[in-house]
């Protein structure tokens, strides 16, 4: 593992990212109940409320919750300034769950005041964690290709959560924006490529040579990607200042092309390759989720296409369980299985290096219990993929179970390995 450039020396305490990962695994849980009790209602129309809630379930609280805790953990290893006041971490964790929980709520039959509440809690978390992490990506010590995106998905994330307060006001009584499929669109395009996707490109371009040892993107590279996703991030917004019709969302679309293509084609066929190429030739379970989300990148610029251009309800929802399970998730689920083994030894097992006999960083998490979530989690995607198509309850519920048992094989992981040496 080659951890050059890094500092680790300014890592936050362990307790700090635990708490969201831990949190990832709750929402695959929660997600996975709602299907099994709700069968195929979700995945009929994405306009169904339960389909909303399901979604951000995904990108709340297993994309987000991820993602935070990740960045928590990398902008002081990566950019080499300390995030200030890292304990105010805790009070945005809570109140991300506290939003979430009063967002669903609300969309599966609550009182309009639960959204209310899901909207403040929701605000203010945000706040407080754009404000310290954006100040320390902002004074960077460090200034290279991965901090520059790192910086444009928190920009992202901005913005999409100031048009997702605006919009959540429809469901609290007030009005929804008047061209509410634009915005949507908007929404989504910022939300999937530069927040989501920005990120991950970003991360990818430090953990998948430390960890694995495959040979490190190039600069050219690295600053072509990030200049294509960053022009086509403002094509879109573009559209939503300039453009309002019927077809505006088509527009805002075909305006993400540039950046979907960067993030949907270009990374995942370049990582996939990087992948093929690295030194250490062994097994790594881990390595299964990283091939599975990159494979499934690859899908989703035909999906998406479909989704603008047919009149048909299964493509946005392929298109949204293949974006969040199958690409985001499935890598974040393989990034959870090498980091937090990396932390855990990092924190607590290499001060004992040399007083005590101590496992190694491999051996706090085995083969086989990462392979049985990855089996469990490709299950949950086929299954839930499958149920979209067919629209039957069974494969829903089928679906969920898998979703239940993928959030209990990676909680159950975590907790083994941050429960060490209980």
């Amino acid at each position: 593992m080659s951890t050059a450039g890094l500092s680790l020396q300014q890592a936050p305490p362990l307790s700090v990212p635990a708490g969201f990962f831990l949190a990832v695994s709750a929402s695959l849980i929660a997600a996975g109940v709602m299907l099994l009790f709700a069968g195929a209602a979700p995945v009929t129309t994405p306009w169904h409320p339960q389909a909303v809630a399901l979604t951000h379930i995904g990108t709340i609280g297993v994309l987000l919750m991820g993602m935070l805790g990740a960045l928590y953990q990398m902008t002081p290893v990566v950019a080499g300034t300390p995030v200030p006041v890292i304990r105010l971490a805790h009070g945005v964790h809570a109140l991300l769950l506290a939003g979430l929980a009063c967002f669903a709520w609300r969309l599966l039959g609550g009182p309009a005041l639960a959204m209310t509440v899901a909207g403040y809690s929701l605000g203010l978390a945000l706040l407080v964690f754009l404000l310290p992490v954006g100040w320390s990506l902002g004074h960077a010590a460090t200034r290279n290709e991965t901090v520059i995106g790192m910086r444009l998905a928190v920009a992202s994330l901005a913005v999409i959560a100031a048009m997702g307060l605006v919009m959540a006001t429809g469901y609290a009584g007030a009005g929804f924006p008047q061209s509410r499929s634009l915005w949507t669109q908007v929404h989504l395009t910022l939300a999937l490529l530069g927040w989501v996707g920005g990120l991950l490109m970003s991360v990818s371009w430090q953990v998948v040579p430390m960890f694995y040892l495959a040979p490190p993107a190039g600069k050219t590279t690295m600053r072509v990607s990030l200049a294509t996703l960053f022009g086509g991030l403002l094509l879109v917004f573009a559209v939503l200042l300039t453009v309002a019709g019927v077809s505006s969302a088509q527009w805002a679309g075909a305006a993400a092309l540039p950046a979907a293509l960067t993030i949907w084609v270009a990374h995942p066929l370049l990582t996939l390759h990087g992948i093929a190429r690295r030194k250490r030739r062994r097994n790594d379970a881990s390595l299964l989720f990283w091939r599975a989300g990159l494979t499934s990148a690859l899908l989703l610029v035909p999906l998406a296409a479909l989704t603008l251009l047919a009149d048909e309800l299964r493509w946005p929802l392929l298109f949204g369980w293949f974006a969040i399970l199958g690409w985001a998730g499935m890598i974040m689920h393989g990034m959870l299985a090498r980091i937090v083994p990396f932390l855990a030894w990092f924190h607590r097992i290499m001060p004992l290096i040399g007083k005590q006999k101590v496992p190694s960083m491999r051996g706090l998490l085995s083969q086989g219990r990462i392979r049985i979530g990855f089996v469990m989690h490709l299950a949950a995607l086929l299954l839930g993929a499958a149920a979209i198509v067919t629209q039957q309850d069974i494969l829903a519920r089928l679906a969920g179970i898998s979703l239940v048992a993928t959030g209990i094989s990676l909680g159950s992981s975590l907790l083994h390995v941050l429960r060490w040496p209980g």
